[in-house]
């Protein structure tokens, strides 16, 4: 309004009103956006501790899938696999899909009432956060099994288990999260490495002197040809320390799950020590656990003191063998297991005798309790094809029982051609096959070369001399202090497996 005088009265109060309007309209806001966030950090804080409450459920479901004593698996006398049909994934019982279950809403269907009963009891539970209670469960869908026989002997059987978990917050106000993953244990080749040591220690794996790892392929050799060789591929791999001096060329990757390189201590364990010229020429690939070879399985023990074999004549009897196993021919002792494993004595062999054993397909079994060659004796095999094979067991035990300190010594032996197949390649690693559970040495400190594959996961091996071997060595621990090279067959990486470490991945989560 105008006042006589010609100035305006009230403009000062709407201005007012119109701020304090803005004013309370940004204060509720305010108000607003703080509740908001409040809500949101406490819908944050309910959705992670309801997740890790899943979470804990995945856990206690693969700790019991993986733990032997809680859950030996399918395959044993009071859960055959024939109740299984495994053409398809999932894997199903009864028309169904396997499942061990939990939680309410999803029933088991498995073979083994106890087996449902303790996952049910191990796999649920509930936790204390704050004022809150968590409770969680889970249930696990058998989505594959594979069954191979497992390098060392026996059958082995791989599964892959979907894990369904949920963690539930209850309250004033609730929250449920799901999560899933898959737990996995692989099928993996036995001989992937030129060398591996299964210790975890400095210095497990140890070359000195003058040596070279590399490697070739028999795949489509035959008879004698000398391997080309390839100056990658010569991998070696430990759960502890390479350590390499003098002018030891690894050529190929050190795989392990230690990192660092210089010098190494018990309480500081890394993965490659070098001095002199020594190098690897690939990489160093850490890997994502320590690598566990299953210890294979030990033939009866043949507890029959050592039999000295320095002729033909009597060795047959001297190994406990007739005619029907055993034939001497020159300085040839053939022994044929003719489809059946054959249980021998120990073997002290010299004077150039050259034991030979016949292959077969599926390889055929020779179980010794010792090997010691002196004096030029070889180790043959005897095949009409590449697909056959042999495989010796050493049971390594005196005749009171006790472990033989040294249950194979190739010192003063080797291995010799293979005879009676023309398309066989001598240095096909893979027809000859040394197997040994104990924790004794193993020797090869000789200068004649051998063509064979060495599965010792807990014993010491150590090389020496000028011998080359070529094919793999696994043992606990490795020592190569001479100038004896190791050459790995590649064609090894697809012929013998066992089951590898479990893992678990593939992990989601969402909330309901």
């Amino acid at each position: 309004m105008q006042t006589p005088d010609g100035r305006e009265r009230g403009i000062a109060l709407v201005l007012a009103l119109f701020l304090m309007s803005a004013l309370s309209v940004l204060g509720a806001s305010l108000m607003f956006l703080s509740q908001t966030e409040t809500y949101a950090s406490m819908n944050y804080r309910m959705m992670s501790q309801a997740r890790y409450a899943a979470e804990s459920a995945v856990q206690k479901a693969s700790n019991f899938l993986l733990d032997t004593t809680q859950y030996a698996g399918p395959g044993s006398a009071g859960d055959p696999l024939s109740n299984y049909v495994r053409t398809a994934s999932p894997v199903t019982y009864n028309g169904k899909p396997v499942i061990l279950s939990a939680v309410s809403g999803q029933t088991s269907n498995y073979p083994i009432d106890t087996v449902k009963t303790s996952f049910n009891t191990a796999a649920k539970g509930s936790l204390t956060a704050g004022n809150a209670t968590l409770t969680y469960g889970a249930y696990a869908t058998l989505m594959s099994m594979q069954v191979f026989d497992s390098y060392g002997g026996g059958q082995s059987v791989v599964q892959t288990w979907q894990i369904t978990a949920d963690g539930t917050l209850t309250g004033a106000r609730n929250a449920t999260v799901e999560v899933l993953a898959i737990i996995e244990t692989p099928k993996v080749p036995a001989s992937s490495y030129a060398a591996f040591a299964t210790d975890n220690t400095c210095g497990a794996l140890e070359f000195d002197g003058n040596v070279t790892i590399n490697s070739y392929d028999s795949t489509s050799m035959t008879g004698s040809t000398t391997p080309t060789m390839s100056s990658t591929g010569g991998n070696v791999g430990t759960n502890g320390n390479l350590t390499i001096g003098g002018s030891v060329a690894v050529q190929g990757n050190l795989y392990t799950p230690r990192t660092g390189v210089g010098s190494c201590t018990a309480n500081a364990v890394d993965a490659l020590t070098e001095t002199g010229h020594a190098t690897v020429s690939g990489s160093i690939v850490q890997l994502p656990a320590a690598v566990s070879y299953p210890t294979p399985q030990v033939p009866n023990p043949v507890n029959i003191a050592a039999q000295g074999i320095s002729s033909t004549t009597g060795a047959c009897s001297a190994l406990g063998l007739t005619a029907t196993n055993c034939t001497t021919s020159g300085s040839n002792v053939i022994i044929d297991g003719k489809g059946a494993a054959l249980s021998l004595p120990g073997v002290n062999m010299s004077a150039q005798i050259n034991l030979v054993l016949v292959a077969s397909t599926p390889p055929a079994q020779y179980n010794f309790n010792s090997i010691s060659l002196a004096g030029g004796s070889t180790i043959s095999v005897s095949a009409t094809s590449p697909s056959q094979g042999v495989l010796v067991d050493v049971v390594g035990k005196n005749p009171d029982g006790s472990a033989i300190a040294t249950p194979m010594d190739l010192t003063g032996g080797s291995y010799a051609a293979v005879t009676g197949c023309a398309t066989c390649s001598n240095f096909d690693a893979s027809m000859l096959q040394f197997i040994y559970a104990g924790t004794g040495e193993l020797k090869f400190n000789g200068n004649n070369s051998t063509a064979a594959t060495f599965y010792a996961p807990n014993a010491l091996v150590t090389i020496g001399g000028t011998a080359d071997v070529y094919g793999s060595v696994l043992g606990k621990r490795i020592d190569n202090q001479g100038s004896g090279n190791i050459h790995y067959d590649r064609r090894l990486q697809h012929d013998f497996w066992v089951a590898g470490h479990p893992m678990l991945n593939t992990f989601t989560w969402k909330r309901y």
